[in-house]
């Protein structure tokens, strides 16, 4: 018994859809992996489900006795160095762990897929849109307390300038919590979208004076 080529097909789309799906959200905040590398990635991990089903099945050969699942435990392991890829690093701040989170998800949503699991990858999908989408907005919301704050920097785009900024905000006893940053190269302009922590006694205006009194900072603004 082999996969029939509409079995193929069939299960080479839906994981394209899956990817497409979760690539498209990523692609909405600007992520390195976006959307094409969300669906090639669950296609790829699809193929590679069904490259292992096909060959423990030997092409009719019952004396054969391969093991379905090398071939696929190899795609998880080895799916770690795109993951690695999508981590950013600015300052002491790490961008992009949920990119490669989901990168992760979506190889198993693939070989999902390519085993013709379609309700376990189809309900994975659906956690994963909610958990990038809709929870983002509560996790923000319970983040930002009575001492944190949303913070917005515009700087010119220069060497050491997110250091500048991060050595500012620590004068004033304030951290960063989260931090997004998008780059224009046709302006050379930074900005930085952020949730900041500060001390009880610190004031919102020394912060915003302190970064604005950084040459290449342009605007703040603190919520």
């Amino acid at each position: 018994m082999t996969i029939s080529a509409a079995q193929i097909t069939i299960r080479l789309l839906i994981a394209a859809v899956f990817g497409g799906i979760v690539g498209l959200e990523r692609e909405r905040y600007n992520q390195p992996a976006g959307f094409r590398t969300h669906l090639i990635l669950c296609v790829g991990s699809c193929l590679m489900m069904m490259v292992s089903i096909f060959v423990a099945l030997d092409i009719g050969n019952p004396a054969h006795t391969a093991d379905p699942g090398r071939i696929a435990a190899q795609v998880i392991s080895g799916i770690g160095f795109l993951g690695a890829g999508a981590i950013l690093r600015f300052g002491i701040s790490v961008k992009g762990l949920t990119t490669a989170a989901s990168l992760w998800t979506i190889a198993g949503v693939g070989l999902a897929v390519g085993s013709g699991f379609y309700l376990g990858a189809a309900i994975t999908t659906v956690l994963m849109i909610l958990a990038l989408s809709m929870l983002k907005k509560m996790e923000k919301h319970i983040l930002v307390g009575s001492d944190n704050q949303n913070m917005t920097v515009a700087a010119r785009d220069v060497p050491g300038i997110i250091g500048q900024i991060e050595q500012a905000l620590s004068k004033h006893n304030t951290s960063v919590v989260s931090i997004r940053m998008e780059k224009s190269s046709f302006t050379h302009m930074i900005e930085l979208q952020a949730i900041i922590k500060k001390a009880k006694n610190t004031r919102v205006p020394d912060i915003a004076a302190e970064l604005t009194s950084i040459p290449d900072v342009t605007e703040v603004e603190i919520q």
